[in-house]
């Protein structure tokens, strides 16, 4: 088994979260993130999720990403993904995660995008972070 590590901290000037995962982030690993990921839903505050560390993905893995950003959009609260591996953005467009998780390239844009006290920021793509229904 690879090593795998897993840090939290708080965010400064965001009131957010930031998660991040060093290793592979697969079947074996992705239940790790349980507990981590439940005290934040519970804490009601943005999450940045950093992969930038991650070497590879699976569909647990996957899986993990859409049950947090959906419990978090429960609350009203916005995730960000932080990654700039090309195996790991690919997986996010083919599944079509990015059309409803936020996915950068680096820890400072997720953070400018959560914006001051965990408000939106603005958005590039011109995409919500959460899906919403079609207006017409």
């Amino acid at each position: 088994m690879l090593d795998f590590k897993l840090s939290t901290a708080r965010l400064d000037g965001t009131g957010g979260f930031l998660l991040s995962v060093d290793g592979e982030l697969d079947i074996s690993t992705a239940e790790q993130l349980a507990k981590p990921a439940a005290t934040v839903i519970r804490s009601g505050r943005p999450l940045v999720l950093d992969l930038s560390m991650c070497s590879f993905i699976d569909s647990s893995g996957l899986r993990f990403v859409l049950r947090i950003h959906n419990a978090l959009a429960v609350v009203g609260k916005p995730m960000v993904v932080v990654t700039d591996d090309a195996h790991v953005r690919r997986l996010f467009s083919i599944t079509a995660i990015d059309l409803s998780v936020r996915v950068v390239p680096d820890l400072d844009r997720a953070i400018a995008w959560l914006g001051e006290d965990g408000a939106i920021g603005e958005q590039s793509n011109g995409r919500s972070p959460f899906p919403t229904p079609a207006a017409e």
